[in-house]
């Protein structure tokens, strides 16, 4: 996973934020072959949502990845409990890992932060790639 992480870095210092880094690494390893419009649509989401502080951009980045991996287009396709189980049971795996899903929260000194953006980055990104394989979902 060391070569994940390395991505996320380079991924990083070329200026994609948090949600940008998580989707494109995922993309590039795993061939996902995500199209531009998903790509322009996560750059909103860095800094918890559009600098807000909010839900952590690399864990919303996550959650759309799996999203295009589970999810459906129409409700006849597969259920809600079906779609949200292994975004659920990935975000549990995080949240075990970092404690919080706030970006606010994260950063804060108060709650045992900061946690480097950078190694949530690479971390997520390796989490994300590692879960999707082991649950053959890519």
């Amino acid at each position: 996973m060391e070569d994940v992480k390395a991505l996320a870095a380079q991924y990083q210092q070329a200026g994609n934020n948090c949600a940008e880094t998580v989707v494109k690494v995922c993309n590039d390893c795993l061939q996902l072959d995500l199209p531009q419009e998903t790509l322009r649509m996560v750059s909103v989401l860095g800094g918890g949502v559009a600098g807000s502080g909010c839900l952590c951009g690399a864990l919303n980045g996550a959650c759309l990845v799996l999203g295009s991996l589970v999810g459906r287009t129409s409700p006849e396709e597969k259920t809600k409990a079906e779609v949200n189980q292994p975004v659920r049971e990935f975000q549990k795996i995080w949240l075990d890992r970092f404690k919080a899903t706030c970006c606010r929260v994260l950063k804060s000194p108060a709650n045992g932060g900061p946690v480097s953006c950078g190694d949530l980055m690479a971390d997520t990104s390796a989490m994300l790639v590692d879960f999707i394989q082991k649950k053959g979902l890519a």
